[in-house]
């Protein structure tokens, strides 16, 4: 794939000096972006965005990583650790944080994540998509149908964020389920909201038609200025040149406007009948209006609540999603959120060490159980075993199986029979496909043919991957009913 891009970032007219700092690096991992707005003072929000930057580089130049979307989190978990450090130990620098974006652009795919309110933006075919969503107070009114996007530019509180880099021990981002797949044409954009909040996304769609990046890198600084420059404003381009991609894949978070309810007074002409006059409406008025106060007494309970404790799940999770929820966002759920069945008990393997359970009734999580798991070794009697449990630990025995010797018959991996059923393996940091099959026993091929076909567990991508021969870690792979060692 081939692209250019261009980067550019003004102090706007009301700072005093500019707290955005952005950078592109030619990693070991990708081609890596970056845009994050500092918080905390002209020093310290300078201080924060150089910080994040910086380690978000060095962390993605130190290895390769198999799973490039579980590197993004951990890359804004070491940036977070370097913040945080810095301001525990310079007191001048106390509170200190920022926000981010990253795209990483890998062969063809393009990955991304990132953590407050600055943005990735996709505009294809002409149109431009919200790639993020705001990790913001308002945004939650927005997802929480309280309040629409165009109401949400002009709130008082627009600019409370709810995530940041370097503000606590730890942080959750948002990341990328999957890779965007963009095709010739497509332009993406990484942003701080000194220009989103400043300039309406019908704006910068206009100004986005431009292909020459340099100039359209100016137009929108220039457009964020002229609307009063209130904030630091900083522009990314990516332009996508060449693509083996025919049509764009990715999803978006688009705003949404209010349905209007239709007009009573409206009238419809049917060819060839003259229409009767319309009676009042009196029940549906009614009705209309009961239903009002009733929204706005809503309203009011929950607009009053403490700022600082509101939170939801724009989506309502289903069965399968909590059993594969990414451990590093597993705290995002909580008791008392709403789920898309009614009652069940769903256990979540991907947490190394534990193992949660939620508990469901009624399409609510009333439970959340965390237990630890301690792979227990048989204890050899002439020696000193330290891996034995101690008491009050709850561990996990695998059931005792026949031995096996030599080769297992690869006619067995065709089809898993009632009697027989496997058993499921959790990738773990460090293994390969090599290191599982020979501790099986087994060719990597049949284990791979075994996965691809009969593997319900793993979605699209994971097959596909499989077949070329990768794993990541917390993928579940299906082995013959023989013990990993």
């Amino acid at each position: 794939m081939k692209y250019t891009n261009n980067s550019n970032s003004h102090v706007g007219h009301v700072r005093n000096a500019n707290e955005d700092h952005f950078g592109e690096l030619q990693t070991k991992n990708g081609h890596l972006f970056v845009v994050c707005d500092g918080m905390g003072g002209h020093v310290g929000g300078a201080q924060a965005s150089k910080i994040a930057v910086n380690s978000i580089f060095d962390f993605f130049n130190r290895e390769e990583y198999d799973n490039i979307i579980q590197a993004i989190d951990h890359a804004f978990a070491y940036a977070n650790e370097q913040i945080f450090a810095s301001a525990l130990n310079n007191a001048e620098l106390k509170g200190m944080g920022t926000t981010a974006v990253i795209l990483l652009i890998k062969g063809d795919a393009c990955f991304f994540g990132h953590v407050g309110d600055s943005r990735l933006y996709l505009r294809s075919n002409g149109k431009l998509n919200r790639i993020t969503k705001d990790h913001s107070y308002v945004q939650n009114l927005v997802n929480s149908g309280i309040i629409d996007d165009d109401e949400a530019e002009n709130h008082p509180n627009k600019n409370q964020i709810l995530q940041a880099l370097g503000i606590s021990s730890s942080v959750k981002g948002t990341i990328c389920q999957a890779p965007i797949l963009p095709k010739a044409g497509d332009m993406f954009l990484l942003c701080s909201d000194g220009l989103n909040g400043m300039v309406k996304d019908q704006v910068i769609e206009k100004l986005m038609q431009e292909n020459t990046l340099q100039v359209t890198t100016e137009n929108l600084i220039t457009a964020a200025l002229n609307e009063g420059g209130n904030d630091n404003v900083t522009v990314s381009l990516v332009l996508i040149e060449e693509s083996p991609h025919t049509v764009s894949s990715f999803h978006h978070f688009n705003p949404t406007k209010k349905s209007k309810q239709d007009d009573f007074s409206a009238t419809q002409k049917i060819e060839g009948k003259t229409p009767k006059p319309k009676k009042k409406l009196k029940l549906p008025l009614t009705i209309g209006l009961f239903l009002l106060l009733i929204t706005s007494a809503i309203l009011f309970i929950f607009l009053n609540k403490d700022q600082s404790v509101i939170q939801s799940h724009v989506k309502r999770l289903n069965k399968q999603e909590l059993e594969e929820y990414l451990c590093n966002n597993i705290e995002d759920i909580k008791e008392g959120d709403t789920v898309n069945f009614e009652s069940g008990k769903i256990v979540n393997l991907l947490c190394e060490k534990e193992k949660i359970t939620f508990v469901v009734k009624d399409s609510v999580i009333v439970e959340i159980k965390k237990e630890k798991i301690i792979d227990v070794i048989p204890k050899d009697p002439t020696k000193k075993d330290p891996t034995t449990a101690t008491e009050g630990d709850k561990i996990k025995i695998n059931p005792t199986e026949p031995k096996t010797t030599g080769k297992i018959d690869s006619s067995r991996l065709k089809q898993v029979t009632k009697e027989e059923k496997p058993n499921i393996h959790l990738v773990k940091k460090g293994e390969t496909l090599n290191k599982i099959s020979a501790d099986l026993g087994i060719s990597k091929e049949d284990l791979i043919k075994l996965n691809v076909d009969s593997n319900k567990n793993l979605d699209k991508t994971q097959r596909q991957n499989l077949e070329k021969e990768k794993i990541a870690i917390g993928m579940k792979l299906i082995i013959p009913s023989k013990k990993i060692k």
